[in-house]
């Protein structure tokens, strides 16, 4: 059965075309046979009859018989003219005993008529009789011969005109030759349009088998429903033709949507204009909503047409994650390693005090160190009660110690643990890129020193990070936030743009002030509940 399934589409075509054009044409041809036969027999009846009727009417033959001399010579001349007219077999002319008075025809057909034209001879009928002399079947058509005597009419003899129905069956062999070579040739003409049929319908489908098509149709939608990305495509017309589910998750569409009209399911004219382009678009951001969504649309151009469009859709909300959590890992594991760095620089002049046997030296580094991170554990532990800022500000204190910056947290700082709404990720952008900043900003000068403060009191979340460096120019305090603006070189100014998107997302502020004497102070405040 599996193999029956995939045979070619041409074969099957083929195939049934054949069987419908013999199914079909064996019905008709046995239908217009029948009708055919029917009808000729028919007109073999009505021209027997006729043909007697006529004869029984004709003043020669009621002359004949109602002068009392017997004229057979004529009557068989009359009846051999009229036989070779409509091609009888034979003519018989019978009185009223049923006497032949009258012949034409082969001498050995010559039989008594008398059974034949009885009710011809008694009532006066004409009628139609299939008999059957020797073994040749006969078709009659008999009629009387009524004579008008004034007073009354009599019937004196019979007509009767013969056809074999041998001559009739060739006939109707004739027509049916006629029929079946007609149905051979519309069977061959369907064959040949089947064949080139098959053949057009295999150039539309590029050569593939209903069954590869079948298959590669089930491997496009379980490849479309998996794809992250939202998929859509709509002809020249702006029906959709085809959807995944993940665009249907994002556009927030209905569960059912193909056949119908773009214009009718998205409401955005702007989203609308967008994936209508002419030139197609590549990452373009559009705000769809409450989401911010990345479009890249392809017209499908045929014979330099435009026939369909397909566009995909991405949720920049779940790029800006998976950046984030890239930026969290590579800011912990620069963290690390910076720490990992000075604590090896620490042993290393620790194990060098040892073995030149300076031990005092050594324990007095061991015990200044020791206490340096009690101090600041202890001010974590006591005042920054969230383990999110005191994972940051651990890994940023190890870092001013590798570049020799005097990182402190300002007296006064209290940190209660964050609400919900404030995740790690927003905090490392936040936090990790404004203490970054401030680091490359004392990096050049003598006294590097940077300070950090934080305060959760009232309804507000305040950060303050301060630095003494240069501070900024003047006239571009608000272009520092812009994506792509920096002083710093090519390929930068995504840090303060990153931090100004991440606070906004929270619903908070962001402050900027540098003082007269230098350096600069960035302020973040958040709010502790967000409706």
């Amino acid at each position: 059965m599996e193999k029956l399934l995939k045979v070619s589409l041409q074969v099957k075509i083929l195939g049934l075309v054949i069987v419908l054009l013999l199914l079909v044409l064996s019905l008709v041809t046995f239908m217009v046979v029948y009708m055919e036969s029917n009808e000729d027999v028919e007109n073999a009846e009505n021209l027997a009859l006729q043909t007697a009727k006529t004869l029984s009417y004709m003043p020669v033959i009621q002359d004949s018989f109602l002068s009392s001399d017997r004229p057979t010579d004529e009557m068989d001349h009359i009846a051999d003219q009229i036989r070779a007219e409509v091609d009888a077999s034979a003519i018989k002319i019978v009185n009223r005993t049923g006497d032949m008075y009258g012949y034409s025809g082969p001498k050995s057909t010559i039989t008594s008529a008398r059974e034949d034209h009885y009710r011809a001879l008694v009532y006066g009928s004409n009628y139609v009789l299939h008999t059957q002399d020797d073994d040749h079947k006969i078709l009659k058509g008999i009629s009387p011969i009524i004579i008008d005597y004034g007073d009354y009419k009599q019937v004196e003899g019979s007509v009767s005109v013969e056809f074999e129905m041998k001559s009739i069956h060739n006939e109707i062999a004739a027509d049916i030759k006629k029929i079946i070579m007609a149905s051979g040739a519309v069977f061959l003409i369907g064959i040949a349009g089947s064949f080139f049929l098959a053949r057009s319908i295999r150039k539309d489908t590029l050569g593939l088998e209903p069954f590869e098509i079948s298959a590669l149709y089930r491997e496009r939608n379980a490849v479309l429903q998996s794809v992250k990305e939202g998929m859509i495509a709509f002809d020249h017309s702006g029906t959709i033709t085809m959807i995944n589910l993940s665009a249907r998750e994002l556009l927030e569409l209905p569960r059912i949507v193909e056949g119908q009209n773009v214009y009718d399911v998205i409401s955005s004219p702007k989203l609308l204009d967008l994936v209508n382009s002419e030139k197609g678009l590549v990452n373009k951001e559009l705000q769809y909503k409450d989401k911010t969504v990345i479009i890249n649309s392809s017209p499908i151009i045929e014979e330099e047409k435009r026939t369909g469009t397909v566009v995909s859709f991405r949720d920049k909300t779940e790029i800006k994650k998976m950046i984030d959590a890239i930026s969290e890992v590579k800011q912990y594991s620069e963290d690390l390693r910076a720490q990992a760095h000075e604590f090896t620089s620490k042993l290393y002049v620790i194990l060098g005090l040892i073995q030149l046997s300076k031990y005092d030296e050594a324990i007095e580094l061991i015990q200044e160190e020791t206490h340096t991170q009690e101090q600041v554990t202890e001010m974590f532990f006591k005042n920054i009660h969230d383990e999110k800022v005191q994972a940051i500000l651990l890994g940023k204190f190890a870092k001013a110690s590798e570049k020799k910056i005097n990182f402190k947290i300002e007296e006064g700082s209290s940190l209660a643990p964050l609400p919900e709404h404030i995740r790690l990720s927003p905090l490392i952008v936040i936090l990790g890129n404004l203490i970054n900043n401030a680091f490359e900003a004392v990096s050049n000068q003598d006294e590097k020193s940077v300070s950090f403060f934080v305060t959760d009191l009232g309804n507000d979340i305040v950060f303050e990070i301060a630095d003494n460096g240069k501070g900024v120019t003047k006239g571009t305090e608000n272009q520092i936030f812009q994506k792509g603006f920096s002083l710093k070189g090519n390929n930068r100014g995504y840090g303060l743009a990153n931090v100004k998107e991440e606070v906004y997302a929270l619903k908070g502020a962001i402050e900027l002030s540098s003082p007269e004497h230098g350096g600069t102070i960035f302020a973040i405040i958040l709010p502790k509940q967000v409706g």
